[in-house]
């Protein structure tokens, strides 16, 4: 809330310069310093002092944005990255069961809002604002995650099968790609459509 507050104001602060054309564009105050605003403000700075450093700065925004984020934040991560290369895709298992189906990878639940029914959903990582889409898919891949997080709680209130932490999984899995997640065991295999698929064991979902 406290937030949201903050930036109603930014928004004022930004109309205003805007009005007077100090600024040219949408959203250019959330590149710049507060420091930077004030100067505007007070007049001390005109568009031609910030135009280059906003350039600048949201083409960094934009290549920072393609990067994969970090696994921690201020702290050392020490276990052991597992580099998933082959057909077979280790991770941890945070509900129970197996499923064969086709994957959906979604990386923006606000501009990738579908996955259809029975398709199982794959992402880098979920919150509160992916919980729709449990409600099609018929299981989880996750890449960023533990028991306790938001997918693998979700999943097993759906009853669905859910492996999290599978790094790359995003990368190494498209959409499309007949896959087979196995919450028990952590583990998900790439099904290859000239390698015949594996039998529907007792209590699997073939979907």
């Amino acid at each position: 809330m406290v937030f949201y507050g903050v930036r109603l104001k930014i928004l004022e602060a930004e109309k205003a310069l805007l009005a007077k054309g100090k600024l040219k564009c949408h959203d250019d105050v959330f590149f710049l310093y507060w420091q930077e605003v004030q100067q505007l403000q007070k007049g001390e700075m005109s568009w031609l002092d910030v135009e280059e450093r906003i350039r600048e700065r949201r083409i960094e925004y934009i290549r920072l944005s393609k990067l994969p984020p970090p696994k921690t934040f201020g702290v050392a991560n020490r276990l052991k990255t597992n580099h998933n290369t082959g057909d077979v895709l280790s991770g941890k298992g945070a509900s129970p069961g197996a499923c064969q189906g086709i994957a959906r990878v979604i990386m923006d639940p606000g501009t990738e809002a579908t996955v259809a029914a029975g398709e199982i959903l794959v992402a880098p990582y979920t919150d509160p604002a992916w919980t729709p889409l449990f409600l099609t898919a018929s299981a989880a891949v996750v890449e960023v995650g533990s028991y306790f997080s938001h997918a693998g709680t979700i999943a097993r209130e759906y009853g669905m099968p859910c492996v999290v932490d599978v790094e790359n999984c995003t990368s190494r899995i498209k959409t499309g790609d007949k896959i087979r997640v196995d919450g028990s065991q952590g583990v998900v295999s790439l099904i290859s459509e000239d390698k015949p698929e594996q039998g529907t064991e007792p209590g699997e979902i073939k979907c």
